[in-house]
Protein backbone atom coordinates (compact mmCIF):
# COMPACT_ATOMS: atom_id res chain seq x y z
CA UNK A 1 0.00 0.00 0.00
CA UNK A 2 2.78 2.10 1.07
CA UNK A 3 4.43 1.80 -2.79
CA UNK A 4 1.28 2.81 -4.25
CA UNK A 5 0.89 5.78 -2.36
CA UNK A 6 4.67 6.59 -2.98
CA UNK A 7 3.95 6.40 -6.64
CA UNK A 8 0.70 8.01 -6.48
CA UNK A 9 2.31 10.93 -5.09
CA UNK A 10 5.35 10.92 -7.84
CA UNK A 11 2.00 10.84 -10.65
CA UNK A 12 0.86 13.94 -9.24
CA UNK A 13 3.80 15.57 -9.17
CA UNK A 14 4.27 15.04 -13.04
CA UNK A 15 0.92 16.09 -13.67
CA UNK A 16 1.41 19.35 -11.93
CA UNK A 17 4.57 19.65 -13.66
CA UNK A 18 2.72 19.00 -17.19
CA UNK A 19 -0.62 20.83 -16.60
CA UNK A 20 0.29 24.80 -16.68
CA UNK A 21 1.52 24.63 -20.08
CA UNK A 22 -1.38 22.13 -21.89
CA UNK A 23 -3.76 24.65 -20.00
CA UNK A 24 -2.91 27.34 -21.47
CA UNK A 25 -1.78 25.76 -24.97
CA UNK A 26 -5.66 24.35 -25.17
CA UNK A 27 -7.16 27.69 -24.36
CA UNK A 28 -5.33 29.06 -27.14
CA UNK A 29 -6.38 26.43 -29.64
CA UNK A 30 -10.17 26.41 -28.14
CA UNK A 31 -10.46 30.01 -29.24
CA UNK A 32 -9.69 29.48 -32.34
CA UNK A 33 -12.35 26.43 -32.98
CA UNK A 34 -15.99 27.35 -32.49
CA UNK A 35 -18.25 25.33 -30.78
CA UNK A 36 -18.17 24.34 -27.03
CA UNK A 37 -14.90 24.99 -25.04
CA UNK A 38 -12.84 21.10 -23.66
CA UNK A 39 -14.54 20.88 -20.21
CA UNK A 40 -12.20 18.22 -18.96
CA UNK A 41 -8.36 18.68 -19.95
CA UNK A 42 -6.69 15.80 -21.70
CA UNK A 43 -3.85 15.51 -19.21
CA UNK A 44 -5.83 15.13 -16.43
CA UNK A 45 -8.16 12.45 -18.12
CA UNK A 46 -5.02 10.54 -18.87
CA UNK A 47 -3.94 10.73 -15.52
CA UNK A 48 -6.84 9.74 -14.07
CA UNK A 49 -6.40 6.20 -16.56
CA UNK A 50 -3.30 6.20 -14.91
CA UNK A 51 -4.54 6.09 -11.46
CA UNK A 52 -7.37 3.77 -11.88
CA UNK A 53 -4.75 1.41 -13.57
CA UNK A 54 -2.81 1.82 -10.49
CA UNK A 55 -5.99 1.55 -7.81
CA UNK A 56 -6.89 -1.90 -9.90
CA UNK A 57 -10.00 -0.34 -11.25
CA UNK A 58 -11.31 -1.55 -14.51
CA UNK A 59 -13.33 0.22 -16.32
CA UNK A 60 -13.85 3.66 -18.08
CA UNK A 61 -17.19 3.90 -15.59
CA UNK A 62 -14.65 4.12 -12.95
CA UNK A 63 -12.54 6.71 -14.58
CA UNK A 64 -15.45 8.93 -14.86
CA UNK A 65 -16.16 8.29 -11.21
CA UNK A 66 -12.55 9.78 -10.40
CA UNK A 67 -13.25 12.55 -12.75
CA UNK A 68 -16.60 13.44 -11.43
CA UNK A 69 -15.99 12.84 -7.86
CA UNK A 70 -12.62 14.64 -7.54
CA UNK A 71 -11.90 11.94 -5.50
CA UNK A 72 -7.74 11.67 -6.69
CA UNK A 73 -5.06 14.07 -5.47
CA UNK A 74 -7.90 17.20 -4.36
CA UNK A 75 -8.56 17.48 -8.12
CA UNK A 76 -11.31 19.48 -9.32
CA UNK A 77 -14.66 17.30 -10.03
CA UNK A 78 -15.75 17.59 -13.80
CA UNK A 79 -19.67 17.98 -14.31
CA UNK A 80 -19.30 15.54 -17.03
CA UNK A 81 -21.14 12.63 -17.85
CA UNK A 82 -19.83 9.01 -17.92
CA UNK A 83 -20.40 8.91 -22.09
CA UNK A 84 -17.63 12.01 -22.13
CA UNK A 85 -14.84 9.48 -20.74
CA UNK A 86 -15.83 7.02 -23.64
CA UNK A 87 -16.42 9.52 -26.43
CA UNK A 88 -13.07 11.23 -25.47
CA UNK A 89 -10.98 8.23 -24.98
CA UNK A 90 -12.71 7.23 -28.69
CA UNK A 91 -12.40 10.28 -30.72
CA UNK A 92 -9.20 11.82 -29.17
CA UNK A 93 -7.33 8.52 -29.38
CA UNK A 94 -3.70 9.00 -28.05
CA UNK A 95 -3.37 12.34 -28.87
CA UNK A 96 0.07 14.61 -27.95
CA UNK A 97 -0.98 15.37 -24.52
CA UNK A 98 -1.84 11.59 -23.72
CA UNK A 99 1.58 10.41 -25.21
CA UNK A 100 3.04 12.89 -23.58
CA UNK A 101 1.76 12.36 -20.00
CA UNK A 102 2.63 8.43 -20.46
CA UNK A 103 6.42 9.45 -22.03
CA UNK A 104 7.41 11.47 -19.16
CA UNK A 105 6.22 9.69 -16.45
CA UNK A 106 7.84 6.67 -18.61
CA UNK A 107 11.03 8.58 -18.65
CA UNK A 108 10.74 10.14 -14.77
CA UNK A 109 9.63 6.63 -13.48
CA UNK A 110 13.47 5.15 -15.44
CA UNK A 111 15.05 8.16 -13.69
CA UNK A 112 13.53 7.50 -10.38
CA UNK A 113 14.14 3.42 -10.61
CA UNK A 114 17.98 4.01 -11.80
CA UNK A 115 19.40 3.71 -8.30
CA UNK A 116 17.23 0.78 -7.39
CA UNK A 117 17.87 -1.33 -10.35
CA UNK A 118 21.58 -0.75 -9.63
CA UNK A 119 21.19 -2.14 -6.24
CA UNK A 120 19.73 -5.10 -7.34
CA UNK A 121 22.23 -5.43 -10.30
CA UNK A 122 25.07 -5.54 -6.99
CA UNK A 123 23.05 -7.42 -4.54
CA UNK A 124 21.65 -10.46 -7.20
CA UNK A 125 23.77 -12.26 -9.92
CA UNK A 126 22.59 -11.96 -13.80
CA UNK A 127 19.63 -14.26 -14.91
CA UNK A 128 21.04 -16.09 -17.55
CA UNK A 129 24.27 -14.61 -18.37
CA UNK A 130 24.57 -16.93 -21.27
CA UNK A 131 21.85 -15.29 -22.99
CA UNK A 132 21.18 -12.00 -24.89
CA UNK A 133 17.98 -11.67 -23.36
CA UNK A 134 14.99 -13.56 -21.92
CA UNK A 135 11.49 -14.18 -23.96
CA UNK A 136 8.01 -15.42 -22.46
CA UNK A 137 5.70 -16.86 -24.89
CA UNK A 138 1.80 -16.64 -24.45
CA UNK A 139 0.35 -19.73 -25.39
CA UNK A 140 -3.06 -17.89 -25.62
CA UNK A 141 -2.80 -17.84 -29.57
CA UNK A 142 -2.04 -21.79 -29.96
CA UNK A 143 -5.11 -22.39 -27.73
CA UNK A 144 -6.71 -20.75 -30.95
CA UNK A 145 -5.10 -23.13 -33.10
CA UNK A 146 -5.15 -26.22 -31.06
CA UNK A 147 -8.97 -26.11 -31.06
CA UNK A 148 -8.96 -25.59 -34.64
CA UNK A 149 -6.59 -28.18 -36.14
CA UNK A 150 -7.50 -31.62 -35.09
CA UNK A 151 -4.23 -32.77 -35.11
CA UNK A 152 -3.25 -30.73 -32.18
CA UNK A 153 -6.25 -31.29 -30.07
CA UNK A 154 -4.22 -34.13 -27.90
CA UNK A 155 -1.30 -31.62 -27.21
Amino acid sequence: MECIEQIESFLETVMQGLMGPHDQQAAAEQADKPGRPVVLPSVRLWMAVLVAVLRGLKSQRAIWRLLAAGSWWKQPSYDIEDQAVYKTTRARGMEAPGLEVFERVSQLLAQWLQSALQVYHQRHATLAAFASEVVALDEMHLDQVKQALADLKAF
